[in-house]
């Protein structure tokens, strides 16, 4: 394939990768004279429509993206039975090949590439794009330091450790979250818990899970606990390690609400990160002659002293008074109404706070996303509880999709926070074949944003048909062969015959070899008997002489069917008389060394 240009512009120079369903390619686009990457569907998948249709659909989804820390998809296209997508080509290594050389990696440089993670998927999310595998193979970053998360809504690769639900991929078993794991709807906090898993493996240079098979480790993201990455690595800041333990919670509504979210509790610590690293705790020995640690410090002075006695016993009458307010336990008012939320959290002395109100189509409207502190967390009476409320499903306008393919449709759809829901096909003379014909609900009507809208799909023009012949078959042989043949069964009418056996078709009102439409119903005559006696008659023929032997087969066909009746051996010249018994019609067909010599009715 090397040499090939695509799409009159993109000349494929080297393969530099290949995965399960695709080959990647580096390419020079002559038309803007620059070096790309061509990511190009395998054989295999090509043939399969359903496949390609959303390999298309996908990619042109992605195509919309645009950030810094996203790979930039440039064209996508098609030439014969080759469908490929034409990407940013990046001078660098993935993120997996950087955590292998320097595992684990130093917590500001992972909190970093971290960051630069969350602002490209937060990117995706807003615009209605879920990632699905987030992995370090899937996270590129280049010479200079810049994180780009690759492989958007693209058909992933299918390995030994990818995960599949109905033939669909939805993530790399190592970094999979426990929705995807249970064959669950995805939301955006699926690629929280990927994203999580990642920052996971960088502090500590471990995978949160690992076992003999994929599906155990499935399991595992489903039912365990990680390990704490502080266990692994004390390195690491508590703050940091909290973050990592919530992004990974099983529950996908105790993870950060967004990408953007984690970002900025990341960035909440970054200019703490180093203060608890990398430094040496000196302890001075103990002097056992002069009273261990405490005798070598210098005595304070006797005011100091009475200063901070007097703080103290302070502190403890302030306590005892309750004057800072006792700890209690957050409860959980995630799905509760507003209302019913405050109440609730009056019972404990907190106050509630909203932080915002998003669109959520989980949530019914004036209910609880989520809640800051998270419920079970020890906080101190008179604590404001803030919380996120759902503004209910968002409604939008139906695009009119009609006349347009069905990727185009689909992309459409996409486009405006729509998904393709059922299709089905049927003959239209208005519309060619694979346009859309009609749409439910129809165009300018306001649904749900993630609500389906089915479609009827065109298949041009009536298709026209070759009638068969069905007079000798048994009538259950005619009728499967009108079904084959997308005709509909008419009447079935009985009769006595003497020349067909009963359930024999005598008749048919169509007559063989006239074109008809599709669905005609076909009236059809069927014998009821008695049916035809048996015959006999002789058969005599001479054979040439340009031969010194031959081979002489002869076959019938009659009411009973196709059969060989004669093969045998005669010199040339010679005599031939067979005598053949027969039912109702009958033909003999004659061959003489495998080749057709006679045919006559008897």
């Amino acid at each position: 394939m090397l040499g090939m240009i695509l799409g009159n512009r993109y000349e494929l120079l080297e393969l530099i990768g290949e995965g399960g369903m695709a080959m990647v390619y580096k390419a020079k686009c002559h038309s803007l004279d620059r070096i790309v990457a061509v990511k190009i569907l395998k054989e295999e998948y090509s043939c399969d429509s359903n496949f390609v249709s959303k390999f298309k659909t996908e990619a042109f989804a992605a195509a919309s993206l645009s950030h810094p820390n996203i790979v930039n998809i440039f064209d996508v296209g098609q030439q014969e039975d080759i469908y490929y997508i034409v990407m940013e080509y990046i001078e660098g290594q993935t993120l997996s090949e950087y955590i292998s050389l320097n595992k684990p990696l130093p917590i500001e440089k992972a909190v970093d590439i971290a960051v630069m993670i969350c602002d490209g998927l937060h990117h995706a999310h807003e615009r209605g794009i879920i990632h699905r595998d987030i992995k370090p193979h899937n996270i590129l970053i280049t010479s200079t330091g810049m994180v780009k998360v690759a492989d958007f809504g693209i058909a992933q690769a299918i390995t030994k450790n990818t995960i599949t639900f109905g033939g669909n991929v939805v993530g790399s078993v190592q970094y999979i979250s426990p929705e995807q794991a249970k064959g669950e709807p995805l939301t955006r906090a699926t690629d929280i818990y990927s994203v999580g898993c990642v920052l996971y493996e960088m502090l500590t240079g471990q995978l949160p899970f690992e076992a003999e098979s994929p599906i155990t480790i499935a399991l595992k993201h489903i039912h365990d606990d990680i390990p704490s990455p502080r266990s692994i690595n004390p390195l690491i800041p508590e703050k940091l390690d909290q973050i990592v333990v919530k992004a990974m919670d099983k529950l996908p509504d105790k993870r950060f609400s967004t990408t953007e979210q984690m970002r900025n509790a990341l960035l909440n610590i970054y200019s703490n990160v180093g203060q608890h690293n990398n430094k040496a705790i000196t302890v001075s020995p103990v002097d056992e002659e002069q009273g261990g640690i405490m005798a070598k410090r210098k005595l304070r002075p006797l005011g100091t002293i009475i200063i901070v006695a007097l703080i103290g016993l302070l502190l403890g009458v302030l306590t005892q008074i309750n004057w800072f307010g006792k700890e209690v336990t957050v409860p959980d008012v995630s799905n509760l109404k507003v209302k019913a939320a405050e109440m609730e959290l009056e019972k404990y002395d907190l106050n509630m706070e909203i932080s915002s109100e998003q669109f959520n189509v989980e949530y019914e409207k004036d209910t609880v996303i989520s809640q800051d502190p998270s419920a079970g967390q020890k906080v101190k009476t008179g604590r404001s509880i803030k919380v996120i409320i759902s503004k209910g499903p968002e409604m939008a306008e139906v695009p009119r999709v009609i006349g347009a393919d069905i990727v185009e449709a689909e992309i459409l759809l996409n486009n405006e926070g729509f998904k393709l829901g059922l299709t089905d096909k049927v003959f239209d003379e208005k519309y060619a074949a694979d346009l859309v014909i009609s749409q439910s609900p129809k165009p300018g009507a306001t649904a749900e944003k993630g609500s389906k809208v089915d479609l009827m799909i065109s298949k041009g023009e009536s298709e026209r048909i070759t009638m068969p012949n069905l007079i000798g078959m048994k009538l259950d042989e005619a009728l499967q062969t009108l079904k084959d043949n997308d005709l509909t069964r008419g009447q079935i009418k009985r009769q006595q015959s003497n020349e067909y056996v009963a359930d024999q078709v005598i008749d048919q009102d169509t007559e063989p070899g006239v074109l008809i439409d599709a669905k005609t119903q076909v009236n059809l005559t069927v014998s009821s008997g008695p049916g035809p006696v048996a015959q006999t008659r002789a058969i005599q023929f001479q054979l040439p002489v340009e031969q010194d032997f031959y081979k002489v087969a002869i076959r019938l066909t009659d009411v009973r069917g196709e059969r060989e009746i004669y093969n045998k051996l005669h010199s040339a010249g010679e005599q031939v008389n067979v005598a053949v018994s027969y039912v109702g019609n009958a033909t003999v067909n004659i061959q003489l060394n495998g080749k057709p010599y006679d045919s006559y009715k008897l």
